[in-house]
C-alpha cells in the first residue's frame, strides 16, 4: 500500500485487496481532503495478476506505479511500470521480461529529467539481486546495473531510493558476519550509493562498525544537512524499533532505540515534519505491556511527544506522508479493511474542512472509475536479441501485384533506441493500434488506415495506383517497426 497527496490536495493511494483469496487487480484511488472517494481505477484484465508496490507523482501531475505481474513469466513474475496521465489515462505500460527469472520491483522515482528509476530484486543468482533499471521518459529501457555483493555481503534486497542531485540511493538489507566470523552473519541496514550513470561510488555494511544487527524498513529520508535517516528493527537483543542515521559520504553516524526495551516491535514510514524533527508511528511489548504510538523525536532519535492508541484502525500503519500543510496521514491495513487517517502535529484527528476544494483541474473532463487492462511492451535485456524475427516480419503478397494484394502483419512489434552499450529494445506483445503507411517513389502517400492489435492480414485494391514501387511500413509509437516494398506491374 502506499499513499502520495496530489497537486489539488487530494490524495493518491494504491492498493492490492484480495478478492476471492488472491490479488488479481491493482487499484488506484483517487480521495478528497476530507477522504471520501473521487474515482478509482482498477488495474488489470482479471486474469492474471497485478500487484501494486509502489507509486508516485510525476511532474506532470500523472501518476506512474510499479508492480509485479505473473501475466508473461507463470511462476516467475516480472516488474510492470506504468504511466497514467493526470486523468488517470493509460499513457504506457511496460514489464521487463526475465523468462526464467523471478524479479520483483520495491521503488519507483521520477527524475528532474523526467526518466524513472526502478529499484529490483531478482534471485537469479546471489550476484544480482540488487538492480537499477533506468529508463526515459516513455518508458524505454536506457541501461541496467547489478549490484554485486562482496563476499562477506550475503542475502541483500534492497528496500528504498532516494533521487540525488548527483545519483540515486539505494537502501537495503543483508547479512553480514561480525568480526572473527569468515560468513553468515547477522541482518544488516545496506547501503549503495551511485552515480547518475548508476556506477558505484560507496558501499555501506551498517553496524559492521558498530555491531549494529537488524534492518531498515519502509523508506529512508535525505536531510538538509546531507545525512540520511531511516527506521527498522535493532535485532541484536529483540525486534526493537529503531533509527539509524548515515553521513552523506557513507560513514556509520549512530542509532537510537526509539521504544526502548519494546520486544519485540516494529514501525511505519519516517517522515520529516520540519528540518529538525522526524515523525513516525511505532509499537512495541514493554514489561508484557503492548504500546501503539506516534512519537515526534528530534534528530538523534530522542522522543520529543508521543500519543499511544488503543488497539483499532491504526494498527498495520505502514505507509505514511506529511502533508503541504504539516498534516500527518497514514495508510493503514486492519484485519479485512484498509482504513486511512489524519492527525495534527499532536497527533489529535484533524477536523473536516468545509472549504470547496476543486479536484482534478488538469483533466478537461469529469474523471469516471473504471478499469485499465494495460497494453503492456515487454521490456528485454539491453542486449537481448529478438528471439523470433520471423515474427517481426510485415509480409506483402502478391509482389509484384497489378489488382489486389494481401498483407500479412507482425505478431511482434520491435522498438528499438539508443546505441553501443545504451542499445535498448522494446518487444510489444500487444499493443493498441498501429498505422501503416504507403509511399510512392516521390514520398507523396498514397494510402493510410490504422491497423488495430487483432488485425493480422489485411486485403488492399490497388487496381487504381499508377505502375511503380511503393513503400509499406507499419509505425507504433512514431516509429516505424516493419517496412516492405511493393512492385505493381500491369
Amino acid at each position: 500500500m502506499f499513499l502520495k497527496e496530489s497537486y489539488d490536495k487530494g490524495y493518491l493511494l494504491s492498493i492490492a485487496p484480495y478478492l476471492n483469496g488472491s490479488i488479481v487487480y491493482s487499484f488506484i484511488v483517487k480521495i478528497d481532503i476530507n477522504g471520501n472517494e473521487l474515482w478509482h481505477r482498477s488495474i488489470g484484465d482479471g486474469i492474471n495478476v497485478f500487484i501494486p508496490n509502489n507509486l508516485v507523482v510525476t511532474l506532470d501531475h500523472g501518476i506512474v506505479i510499479c508492480g509485479s505481474t505473473f501475466k508473461y513469466g507463470g511462476q516467475n513474475c516480472d516488474p510492470y511500470i506504468i504511466k497514467l496521465n493526470s486523468c488517470g489515462e493509460l499513457e504506457w505500460c511496460n514489464v521487463i521480461y526475465t523468462p526464467g527469472i523471478y524479479d520483483f520491483p520495491y521503488r519507483v522515482r521520477q527524475t528532474s529529467r523526467r526518466e524513472y528509476i526502478l529499484l529490483t530484486f531478482s534471485d537469479q543468482n546471489f550476484s544480482s539481486r540488487v538492480q537499477l533499471y533506468k529508463l526515459d521518459s516513455t518508458g524505454e529501457l536506457l541501461w541496467r546495473h547489478n549490484y554485486s555483493p562482496d563476499s562477506l555481503v550475503s542475502n541483500d534486497d534492497g528496500r528504498d531510493l532516494i533521487i540525488l542531485s548527483d545519483g540515486y540511493l539505494i537502501t537495503a538489507k543483508c547479512y553480514y558476519p561480525d568480526p572473527g566470523q569468515s560468513s553468515g552473519g547477522y541482518e544488516r541496514p545496506y547501503f549503495i550509493k551511485t552515480d547518475t550513470a548508476g556506477n558505484d561510488i560507496w558501499r555501506l555494511v551498517y553496524g559492521s562498525s558498530n555491531g549494529f544487527h537488524g534492518f531498515t524498513g519502509y523508506s529512508t529520508l535525505k536531510s538538509s544537512t546531507n545525512n540520511f535517516y531511516s527506521v527498522g528493527w535493532h535485532s541484536n537483543y529483540c525486534d526493537t524499533p529503531a533509527l539509524t542515521k548515515v553521513t552523506g559520504s557513507g560513514n556509520e553516524s549512530y542509532f537510537q532505540d526509539i521504544i526502548p526495551g519494546a520486544c519485540s516491535g516494529g514501525d511505519g514510514s519516517i517522515n520529516f515534519l520540519n528540518d529538525t524533527t522526524l515523525v513516525v508511528f511505532a509499537g512495541g511489548t514493554v514489561g508484557g505491556i503492548e504500546h501503539r504510538k506516534w512519537i515526534r523525536m528530534d534528530t538523534l532519535g530522542i522522543e520529543q511527544f508521543s500519543k499511544e492508541f488503543p488497539p483499532g484502525y491504526i494498527d498495520g500503519t505502514g505507509w505514511t506522508i506529511v502533508t503541504s500543510d504539516n498534516k500527518i496521514v497514514g495508510l493503514s491495513d486492519y484485519g479485512l479493511n484498509i482504513y486511512l487517517y489524519k492527525l495534527n502535529s499532536n497527533f489529535d484527528s484533524d477536523s473536516i474542512y468545509t472549504y470547496p476544494y476543486v479536484y482534478d483541474s488538469l483533466c478537461p473532463h469529469p474523471i469516471v472509475s473504471d478499469t485499465i487492462n494495460p497494453d503492456c511492451g515487454l521490456l528485454v535485456n539491453v542486449n537481448e536479441p529478438v528471439s523470433k524475427p520471423e515474427e517481426t516480419q510485415m509480409k506483402i503478397f502478391p509482389n509484384p501485384a497489378n489488382k489486389q494484394i494481401t498483407i500479412e502483419f507482425p505478431g511482434l512489434l520491435v522498438l528499438t533506441s539508443g546505441s553501443g552499450k545504451n542499445a535498448s529494445t522494446t518487444t510489444y506483445h500487444q499493443w493498441n493500434s498501429a498505422e501503416l503507411e504507403v509511399y510512392d517513389l516521390t514520398g507523396s502517400q498514397v494510402f493510410h488506415k490504422e491497423i488495430p492489435y487483432a488485425t493480422h492480414e489485411l486485403e488492399v485494391d490497388v487496381s487504381s495506383w499508377n505502375p511503380g514501387m511503393f513503400f509499406f511500413r507499419l509505425v507504433y509509437g512514431k516509429q516505424t517497426v516493419a517496412k516492405r516494398s511493393l512492385l505493381i506491374s500491369r
